[in-house]
């Protein structure tokens, strides 16, 4: 079972803006202006990386609305009783010096920034429904609660989210095949967002210059920061991602987006500063 450690868990909380409130010997606080709170991870006694449930919450999330994708995004069971005397903040154990928290495994970055989206939001927010498992009668509910928007933009996102919409023609029309290569078979194209659902605005979704096309393994690199283009779209190889596996997925400094115009590099400066692994 794939396993982020508690030193990649807490490299990935700096990288996205976490800063470390409290340093203790067995669980650093990490601390970001949108939580209310801290989340911890759990430090070893000899310096190594810790492998099992690393992640700690606060045991309020049990009672949120949020609390059943939370629990999906953990690869195994949580433990809901983990004891720690280190987690400022943290409810007490009656009658110990212990605090209570809920223990976490975290499958990869991607899965993190979700947990980190549903802990911040704690309801049933849009970023919600990115990588949970869900219904298309949950999405729509989901969506419908999404505020600050029109009921034609609302319309226009259930439908690209449960996918009925026209977003992906729309990028098939822009870019006739993939971005970067010369694949034209429709079938195997993905319609990526440059920055991403979640930290997107309602019409940041709906434009198709937040969009590219591309093949499965291109698309998926994009998608968890191993790729990104600079703005004149040359492609950036992330130093995650070592010169076997470069040359496996053919991924060579020589690709370049087809195409690109203004409008896309915003999009594409959000992405090399928030998930490029540079």
């Amino acid at each position: 079972m794939q396993k982020l450690n508690s030193f990649e868990i807490a490299a990935e909380l700096q990288r996205l803006g976490y800063a470390l409130a409290v340093n203790n010997k067995h669980a650093n606080g990490y601390k970001h202006p949108a939580l209310d709170g801290c989340v911890f991870v759990k430090m070893s006694k000899t310096g190594t990386p810790v492998c099992e449930q690393p992640f700690l919450i606060h045991p309020d999330h049990l009672d949120s609305p949020s609390w059943r994708k939370i629990k999906v995004l953990s690869p195994s069971e949580p433990n809901m009783e983990y004891k720690n005397t280190n987690m400022t903040g943290f409810p007490k154990v009656p009658g110990s010096d212990s605090k209570l928290a809920v223990a976490l495994d975290i499958s990869s970055r991607t899965d993190l920034q979700l947990l980190l989206e549903l802990l911040r939001h704690r309801g049933l927010g849009a970023a919600a429904i990115l990588h949970v498992e869900m219904s298309k009668s949950e999405q729509l509910d989901v969506m419908l609660k999404i505020s600050g928007i029109t009921d034609t933009e609302r319309e226009a996102l259930i439908k690209v989210r449960i996918g009925q919409g026209g977003y992906r023609d729309a990028l098939l029309v822009y870019w006739g095949g993939c971005a970067v290569t010369d694949c034209y078979v429709s079938a195997l194209l993905r319609a990526s967002h440059i920055k991403p659902w979640r930290a997107a605005s309602a019409s940041e979704r709906l434009d198709p210059y937040n969009g590219l096309l591309l093949t499965p393994n291109l698309d998926l690199a994009f998608d968890q920061g191993l790729i990104s283009f600079d703005d004149e779209g040359q492609i950036l190889l992330g130093e995650d991602l070592d010169a076997n596996s470069a040359r496996a997925l053919n991924l060579t400094p020589e690709l370049r987006l087809r195409q690109i115009e203004v409008r896309h590099r915003a999009y594409l400066a959000w992405h090399r500063e928030h998930l490029f692994r540079k």
